[in-house]
């Protein structure tokens, strides 16, 4: 079997979905990726099986080309904003591969979503897809505005490395349970969207009115750094490894997503599985599958400084026995996804070509 991923920009999470396919089905894997102007600096790993396609190096005719040296089985491509993805849609649709849209986009019902779904549902959709791959449910139901049917979309797009960073959870049983550590964690790109203003404004709220003395640790790269250099009491470190990232972790009493605009946040699956409470903002997507109010977390209001404070207080204020058991229903609730989960319910668009027959 052989499979070709038509992605945008690879991230750490797709490796482990990549090596499932691989090694627990078999499959020949081909990734063709945008390799320039990217938002993190990330570079993947070699991987047994896969095989990684820089796109600067390709052209739209030698895009079409490689999919039909490959031949392969089924492709997987992210969204529709690549052009030559789309072209290599076209032609290989033609030949009856079945093609899977992957998506994060939540669906809100606004005007500009109605009229973009008209033109995706009529031309796009018909043209060059086969099914939709989507995370959770406000995804789904913005793939069933754009024409797909319920038996057309696939679950679980996107899993966090589950078995990397559920190690990270033995701390709970062990050195937590001695000493549960004072510190918010957040993972990102310090960036407006991502709500770090806003995490730096609670977090000063949390100093001064509620005299909080837990300290704040931010891991990733972005414009908004320089904000981050006048608090003595964050700690700010760059783009990391997911190694170190679930090290980060066992150092960690919860994990706060501010985000104003997060479709879904692979991160949040992470730092869950890490076993961490969480605070994640109202607009997170993943929320809503892996955030349990007051079982494992809190929501907090988006753009909102002082409600996030208010959260933050809450939480550093709890019995670390009450932490500790946020962080095991944290555990919990990441379980339900899985790399290996993610990779066979993509899997799954081979099985609804075979009854389409």
């Amino acid at each position: 079997m052989k499979i070709l991923y038509l992605y945008s920009e690879v991230m750490g999470y797709n490796l482990p979905i990549f090596a499932s396919l691989v090694h627990d089905h078999q499959a020949e894997v081909h990734v063709v990726h945008w390799d320039q102007n990217k938002l993190t600096p990330f570079v993947p790993e070699p991987i047994e099986g896969v095989q990684y396609h820089a796109r600067s190096k390709l052209s739209t005719i030698q895009l079409i080309a490689l999919a039909t040296k490959i031949k392969p089985d089924l492709i997987y491509v992210s969204g529709w904003m690549d052009q030559a993805y789309l072209a290599v849609c076209v032609q290989q649709k033609k030949s009856r591969v079945p093609i899977v849209v992957g998506f994060d986009s939540q669906w809100t019902g606004s005007l500009r979503q109605h009229l973009g779904s008209l033109l995706i549902r009529y031309q796009y959709k018909r043209r060059y897809f086969s099914y939709a791959c989507v995370p959770g449910p406000l995804q789904a139901a913005y793939a069933g505005h754009i024409g797909f049917k319920q038996t057309e979309i696939i679950p679980n797009l996107l899993s966090g490395n589950h078995r990397l960073f559920s190690q990270a959870a033995q701390a709970l049983e062990n050195e937590k349970l001695d000493s549960y550590p004072k510190r918010f964690l957040y993972v990102g790109r310090f960036a407006e969207m991502k709500g770090l203003d806003i995490l730096l404004q609670a977090y000063n709220i949390y100093k001064n009115k509620y005299a909080g003395t837990w300290r704040l640790t931010c891991i990733g790269n972005g414009p908004l750094r320089d904000l981050l250099s006048t608090d003595p009491a964050i700690e700010v470190e760059d783009f990391m490894s997911q190694n170190m990232l679930a090290q980060r972790a066992r150092q960690a009493g919860a994990f706060i997503l501010p985000s104003r605009f997060e479709p879904w946040g692979v991160v949040v699956h992470e730092f869950a599985a890490a076993g961490l409470p969480l605070i994640l903002s109202e607009h997170v997507g993943a929320r809503a599958q892996f955030l349990a109010e007051h079982l494992n977390g809190y929501t907090s209001r988006g753009n909102c400084p002082d409600d996030l404070a208010e959260k933050m207080h809450l939480l550093a204020n709890l019995e670390k026995s009450t932490l500790i058991a946020m962080g095991q229903q944290s555990r919990t609730l990441a379980s339900v996804l899985t790399p290996e989960i993610a990779a066979s319910s993509f899997l799954s668009a081979l099985e609804l070509k075979a009854l389409r027959r």
